[in-house]
């Protein structure tokens, strides 16, 4: 079967940017098109925030915090903030309610095929499935993009537990514990714990690197962790859920046809690899522009991709420096300025400031470096 579309939106990829782009698509009057099957997979979306969550949302609030911590050598340094807060959402279900929700809008067509090629012919592209073909004028890709060879990578593995006693190992969000059983010169690993609930944790181990390695080594120091702090000498009866991942921290490429969207389009912070807050600034900014291409450009600014830059050449040259650099910010930042720095919302000033206090060398030395 061919569907010969005139300005209708082809979207391909049904994950959280997939489904939110559509969403917006929908909202403005179009018709939408969501080719791939659904993502059921498990998903915690983590972002800061200094406003109201978006309606859709609420009911898929894990949890919302005014403060959050750092570890190194069994101390915990916390910052607080009173402008911004640290939300946790449970993508999951978000991801199902957004399936349902379109599966009710006016012009929503949903195929849940995998896309198999992806062409162009003249002024229009041409989207294949196992059993159907669509010509559209306007194709969006959400599909993961190619990294380029000097791309750090952040590879994470979460293991989500009951535990009976979650306020005494993290009553708030620990985005970085440096107590791990494992460490490479050639990456920085760390765990990053998110209170589920009162009665469990996610907790899980991210490594910022030049390079993957085997997932089993970080779920390995994921499990050790659990084993040293909730004092358990097996883990497999307390595992609720387990999720993994790879988000590009740096330049991507996009080697498909049609408009990318989504991580493809730069909506990961290079620095951190947070990416709901990117996608949700891209959409903001496409709101007040009505210009697509707003959809598939990085929606940060010159300032912010400079600090990016400097930090992401840094860690380049000497991964293992990366543990230093974090604990003097979250010793020199307050909470509020740490979560600015991460949305985005900081001066020029402020950056110097932030620079001024982290180690010198490895940045003169990125700095010098082409």
């Amino acid at each position: 079967m061919t569907t010969n579309i005139n300005q209708e939106y082809v979207v391909v990829g049904a994950g959280i940017s997939g489904l939110l782009i559509a969403k917006k698509l929908l909202a403005q009057s179009a018709s939408v098109i969501l080719i791939g099957p659904e993502d059921h997979r498990e998903q915690t979306l983590c972002s800061w925030r200094h406003q109201n969550t978006p309606e859709f949302y609420i009911d898929h609030i894990i949890g919302s915090w005014d403060q959050w911590g750092f570890s190194a050598q069994e101390k915990v340094l916390v910052q607080k903030a009173d402008r911004f807060r640290y939300e946790a959402l449970n993508g999951k279900t978000l991801k199902t309610a957004l399936e349902i929700y379109l599966s009710k809008q006016i012009g929503f067509t949903r195929v849940k095929e995998s896309v198999i090629e992806t062409t162009t012919n003249h002024e229009k592209f041409i989207v294949r499935t196992d059993s159907n073909s669509f010509n559209t004028l306007n194709l969006l890709d959400s599909r993961p993009p190619t990294l380029k060879n000097e791309t750090l990578i952040q590879q994470f593995y979460g293991i989500t537990i009951e535990y009976e006693e979650t306020k005494r190992v993290a009553p708030y969000p620990i985005l970085m514990d440096f107590n791990v059983s494992s460490q490479t010169k050639d990456a920085v690993i760390f765990i990053y714990v998110i209170p589920m609930s009162d009665k469990s944790l996610m907790i899980e181990a991210t490594l910022f690197g030049k390079s993957l390695i085997e997932e089993q080594e970080l779920r390995r120091v994921a499990i050790d962790w659990i084993k040293k702090k909730c004092h358990y000498k097996e883990v497999t009866d307390q595992i609720l859920f387990e999720e993994k991942g790879i988000i590009p921290m740096g330049p991507v490429s996009f080697d498909r046809v049609g408009q990318p969207i989504g991580v493809a389009a730069g909506a990961a912070r290079p620095s951190s690899g947070y990416t709901l807050h990117g996608l949700e600034r891209q959409l903001r900014k496409y709101d007040m522009s009505n210009n697509m291409i707003d959809l598939s450009t990085s929606p940060y600014s010159t300032q912010s991709a400079w600090m990016d830059n400097i930090f992401l050449r840094v860690l380049r040259n000497n991964p293992s420096v990366g543990k230093d650099i974090f604990l003097t910010m979250a010793k020199a930042l307050t909470g509020d300025q740490m979560a600015g720095f991460m949305m985005d919302e900081f001066s020029i000033r402020q950056a110097a400031q932030l620079i001024l206090a982290l180690p010198s060398k490895p940045f003169v030395k990125a700095l010098l470096r082409p």
